[in-house]
């Protein structure tokens, strides 16, 4: 286990650390503020979906002290923060965003997520990891079928707040791979 402390731990933020999603949360709140606003993220949509959340996310007001955190997420980072290891907050929301929430909890060593042209999900997010810390030199924490790209390059998988099929992907697609599943919620949904 000492390797572990090593070994950089890249955490997704949307259904893993925080229920829900915080671009969809910007969306309705944006809409919510002005229904004609709707007009105004169709305009953004036409330059993508990149640009539209790093739009949405610079009009977007939110307390992060009010956010529904997901307790087992944020027990496991302290337990690997107090070992010493390096932790990354790893988001397809924004960078602004991010950072709010990063300095809120006070347990991430780097953040990386959307920037206007660069929508961090699936391969964008996989490249990047890759990029910074090598092919399975990282440990991952997520949640959805979009984590599967990233999972497939990362040393280690731990699984939080996800869908029965997802865990059965997992289990399925890496069968090699040591799989963490760190909660009920997740265990349960796949047997």
């Amino acid at each position: 286990m000492e390797k572990d402390n090593l070994v950089p731990l890249c955490v997704d933020l949307d259904g893993t650390v925080v229920y829900g999603d915080m671009s969809l949360r910007s969306f309705t709140s944006f809409i919510k503020k002005n229904p004609l606003n709707i007009f105004l993220v169709a305009l953004w949509h036409l330059r993508g979906r990149a640009f539209t959340k790093y739009m949405l996310s610079r009009k977007f007001s939110f307390d992060e002290k009010n956010l529904p955190y997901i307790q087992e997420t944020i027990d496991f980072l302290k337990k690997e923060k107090e070992k010493g290891r390096k932790i990354y907050l790893c988001t397809g929301s924004c960078v602004p965003v991010a950072l709010k929430i990063s300095r809120h909890l006070g347990l991430f060593d780097g953040i990386m997520g959307t920037k206007a042209r660069i929508n961090f999900i699936g391969e964008n997010k996989c490249k990047e990891l890759i990029r910074k810390f090598g092919d399975r030199g990282f440990d991952y924490v997520g949640n959805s079928s979009q984590d599967l790209k990233v999972w497939k390059n990362s040393r280690k998988i731990i699984i939080v707040n996800a869908s029965g099929n997802t865990v059965k992907k997992c289990r399925m697609n890496f069968k090699n791979s040591e799989i963490t599943i760190l909660d009920r919620t997740s265990a349960d949904a796949s047997e």
